[in-house]
């Protein structure tokens, strides 16, 4: 059997699945919510991987089997409520509350030393949990190819939309997601990918059908609202900051970058999944940057 499956009941109400090194968990968050999860490793430094929008854990499979060996650090995935193998509530389906949840899950895990991954509405996700907790658990941020702010007035500024959305683009993901479902999402998975082959659009497609229409709208409309700035700069010179950005983003990025937060870390490789398609570059970015986090 080249692959073992070990179902564990633990006292703790965790449900575990032992594959290929990387364990599948739940925890009950509340009574409408149950958090999926996946690790690997067994460091006292936790790195949470936090997928976009309506993307699951199973993105973030290069990174858990980087980390899988590594006796420094815990590498963790979850699925925000609603998305993946998480609970789909009714209510709840915003940035501020994805927040709240993951505080929770931090606090129902123990975990007091955590480095945030967020990939592009999971940076939003992890801005939102610095914007309303703080700083008191986290050592280090990296971010996904999405920056602070949602929306702008220009392209020439680093943002998903435009304020008048005047091409577009932020009603595709809202109404669009609704009324024609099957093409957005397949035109999406296919925007993210350098070699968008029809057996990796076939997988993404899967991992996006776990969400309704109606929670990928509603998550994508209240995104575009939120702008973190202020609480990203204030993080300048105070915590370890790693940009990975896809190239072509590059110009804009890099000017916000070093206009706002010119000490952090970047790094400008490949489209949107640049993580999965090149997990070895990626990976070395990751690991170069924790190599230099100095924790006090």
């Amino acid at each position: 059997m080249n692959i073992l499956k070990l179902s564990i009941i633990l006292v703790t109400g965790l449900v575990g699945l032992l594959m290929n090194g990387v364990a599948a968990k739940e925890v009950k968050i509340d009574d409408s919510l149950t958090i999926f999860y996946e690790q690997a490793g067994s460091g006292d430094t936790t790195i949470i991987f936090i997928p976009g929008w309506m993307m699951s854990t199973e993105v973030f499979e290069h990174q858990l089997a980087h980390f899988k060996h590594s006796t420094t650090y815990r590498a963790l995935a979850y699925d925000p409520r609603g998305q993946g193998k998480s609970s789909k509530p009714v209510e709840g389906h915003t940035y501020q509350q994805h927040a709240r949840d993951l505080a929770k899950l931090i606090e129902k895990l123990d975990l007091n030393k955590v480095i945030l991954a967020g990939w592009s509405y999971g940076v939003t996700e992890q801005l939102a949990y610095i914007n309303q907790f703080g700083t008191e658990k986290i050592k280090a941020m990296i971010m996904i190819d999405t920056g602070p702010d949602i929306a702008g007035a220009t392209r020439d500024e680093w943002v998903w939309y435009l304020n008048d959305d005047s091409d577009g683009y932020s009603r595709s993901f809202t109404e669009g997601i609704i009324e024609d479902r099957d093409n957005v999402i397949t035109g999406f998975a296919k925007w993210m990918l350098e070699n968008p082959t029809p057996k990796v659009v076939a997988w993404l497609t899967k991992i996006a059908n776990q969400t309704s229409s109606s929670v990928a709208a509603i998550t994508n409309a209240t995104g575009f609202y939120l702008d973190y700035s202020k609480d990203l700069i204030a993080l300048e010179g105070k915590m370890p900051l790693l940009y990975v950005v896809r190239s072509e983003m590059k110009a804009v990025a890099d000017k916000w970058i070093k206009a706002n937060t010119p000490s952090a870390t970047t790094a400008y490789m490949g489209k949107h999944m640049m993580f999965w398609e090149r997990p070895k570059e990626f990976n070395k970015v990751v690991d170069e940057f924790l190599a230099s986090v100095k924790y006090k």
